[in-house]
């Protein structure tokens, strides 16, 4: 029996949500290049109902999920002792969501009030960490601008809200990625939204998946602390056999189809916030890898210097992530509980046979009655 490490190219089920097939990203067969500069609300819509709204739709669906922004008085009460302990913010985030499944009443809460709820909880313990009061949503702003206020506590312009608007797209779904596949595993249980979604988050905290992009600025970081040289930084590196975060993909060996859109995103907000010195580290490093490892960046490399130039901690970058993917983890949660069908699958034991417990238990007494007797 031969499988690849990780189930690499392995497939394991239909979906109609999206597709990474011949290293192209499409949602519900639209190309991302072409939806990166949809509404937030229209790609959600797209995803959990498989087709584009119309005028009116989009318009109703838009007021409906940020009309859900907002947080009962009790959840807000606990999460301003929680977000306050001295963890990372997505062991916060993973407690967050559980509870959200246990206050009010949420046998009501369909997906769409659940993601107003997972953006404004982020935007909250984002708040809470930093000292900051919390803020409501504004009736008459898109999701996108809404999300960016109430975590920055600064009014967007049409411009800053149109770029974030973009990272919310591209974040939104990719297959059946770590998170989506824990998410859909635990939904072919039956399970609730919310027990579904806690998963997705404590696979998404991970280093190799979500995580990721917290350590591309850690990289960021030391190399400007420490003035190295770009390129003996990524050498020792290298030669030290350490992985380098925010390059390469499992799926995309020419490149990221999310990173070159991200790209000049990241370069205009570095322009406009005076980070530009970062984004020339970044070219620097981009350059080295992909002439001397063929690698290029991917969807976390430019993501965390966007999410450091709109002025979050670094710890905070990957709840970031949570709130866009949270519109794709529902939509499979959804997809899988209409399936039906139990994941549960099989493996290929490969320990030890024929062992005999009465006979081991005696050997091992009598082992340790000579090791007291002459020891």
């Amino acid at each position: 029996m031969t499988l690849p490490k990780g189930l690499a190219g392995v497939v394991v089920d239909q979906t109609k949500i999206s597709s990474t097939k011949n290293a192209i990203l499409t949602y519900a067969g639209y190309r991302i290049e072409d939806l990166a500069s949809a509404p937030f609300e229209e790609v959600v819509y797209l995803l959990w109902y498989g087709r584009l709204p119309a005028a009116e739709d989009l318009h109703t669906f838009t007021r409906t999920l940020v009309g859900h922004m907002t947080l009962p008085d009790e959840t807000l009460r606990l999460m301003n002792e929680i977000a306050k302990e001295p963890q990372h913010p997505m062991s916060i985030l993973r407690t967050t969501v559980s509870l959200l499944g246990t206050t009010n009443n949420v046998k009501r809460d369909d997906p769409p009030t659940i993601l107003g709820k997972m953006l404004t909880a982020i935007a909250a313990i984002i708040r809470i960490r930093d000292g900051k009061p919390l803020l409501r949503a504004q009736p008459d702003w898109s999701v996108a601008k809404n999300f960016l206020y109430l975590f920055s506590g600064n009014t967007p312009t049409d411009d800053q809200a149109a770029m974030f608007n973009t990272v919310m797209v591209l974040h939104a779904e990719h297959e059946f990625n770590a998170s989506t596949f824990t998410a859909r595993v635990v939904a072919s249980t039956q399970s609730d939204y919310y027990s579904c979604l806690t998963a997705a988050v404590c696979a998404l905290k991970g280093p190799l998946h979500g995580g990721a992009n917290e350590r591309v600025f850690n990289m960021l970081e030391t190399i400007r602390a420490q003035e190295l040289a770009p390129a003996e930084y990524l050498k020792q590196e290298l030669a030290a056999g350490h992985k380098v975060m925010g390059f390469g993909h499992r799926i995309y060996k020419n490149g990221d189809p999310r990173a070159k859109i991200l790209r000049g995103i990241a370069e205009k907000l570095a322009d406009q916030t005076g980070n530009q010195d970062y984004y020339d580290l970044q070219a620097t490093l981009a350059d080295f890898m992909l002439k001397n490892k063929h690698l290029h960046p991917n969807v976390d490399y430019y993501t965390a210097l966007i999410y450091h130039c709109l002025g979050l901690d670094k710890a905070t970058f990957t709840m970031l992530f949570a709130a866009c993917r949270t519109a794709g983890w529902l939509a499979h949660i959804l997809e899988q509980q209409r399936e039906g069908c139990l994941i549960r699958p099989s493996s290929e034991y490969v320990g030890p046979t024929n062992q005999h417990y009465l006979e081991n238990r005696r050997h091992q007494n009598d082992t340790q009655q000579d090791h007291i007797q002459f020891g």
